[in-house]
């Protein structure tokens, strides 16, 4: 077991005020077989009153409205994380063997699994997939919005679209497979990777990376995409507003002391 200390703000800054501002925000570890949160609190400026709520993949999420108008929207979360080998025992749902919006394969990536030597054990094919999509894939910064199969002709993307191509060629393949939000020791933004399910477990993998997550993630939610648990959803009276985001990610390891171990109100 590990414990890890962690910040995540992000802001927004609008050109002209905005009001009516309804929010959904997704920034919080969740607690998970594998992992407990503890010591955590959530700031976010203007000042709103903020519900916790799931939504239907059981994420924890805060909403929260600002009627005032604002030039600005921030959030920082911040906490503790106690973290073990990262396995789930959820049940398989179905609903992640099939394509979203955002994953549906091209003609390329049809042919790609299809003439690929893949190993026939899940867990192995899973593993050769992350290995495949980190050699085809160049990482960038670019956060411009691209579905996995633009992602795939680009052979570039960042750490969400990986993900996306990830998950699209785990399901041609018959693999199961959740996209996943949190955050990374050494990532200073927000990160994504996904989880497959081989073997009654669901296991993740980091396509950034082409290996298997170990120590240093901080799961927060997880979804069939990006845009069923991304972290923040915001709508405002001034529909074309475009804010200018800025994030910032610290994840670091910490000592583990008793009280660490002990439950936790």
């Amino acid at each position: 077991m590990k414990k890890y200390a962690f910040t995540f703000s992000a802001s927004a800054e609008f050109p002209e005020p905005v009001r009516g501002h309804a929010f959904l925000i997704r920034c919080m570890p969740g607690t998970f077989p594998f992992q407990r949160s503890y010591a955590h609190k959530l700031v976010v400026k203007p000042f709103a009153a903020l519900t916790l709520i799931s939504d239907v993949y059981g994420n924890e999420m805060y909403s929260g409205s600002i009627d005032k108008p604002h030039s600005s929207f921030s959030f920082t979360a911040s906490g503790f994380v106690l973290s073990s080998k990262y396995l789930t025992h959820d049940p398989l749902d179905r609903l992640y063997l099939y394509p979203t919006r955002m994953t549906q394969p091209s003609p390329g990536m049809r042919q790609l699994v299809a003439s690929a030597s893949l190993p026939t054990d899940p867990w192995a094919r899973a593993k050769a997939l992350c290995k495949l999509t980190n050699r085809l894939m160049h990482l960038t910064l670019d956060a411009s919005p691209r579905t996995a199969a633009e992602a795939f002709a680009a052979g570039q993307g960042n750490a969400r679209d990986f993900a996306h191509v990830f998950l699209t060629l785990c399901r041609l393949s018959g693999i199961a497979a959740r996209f996943v939000n949190g955050l990374a020791v050494g990532i200073p933004q927000a990160h994504a990777w996904a989880e497959v399910y081989c073997g009654g477990l669901w296991r993740a993998l980091d396509p950034c990376s082409g290996c298997e997550v170990t120590d240093g993630y901080l799961k927060i939610a997880h979804g069939p995409d990006y845009h069923a648990c991304a972290v923040e959803r915001s709508c405002y009276t001034e529909a074309d507003v475009v804010p200018l985001r800025n994030v910032r990610v610290q994840v670091t390891e910490h000592v583990i002391h008793t009280r660490d171990t002990v439950p936790h109100a």
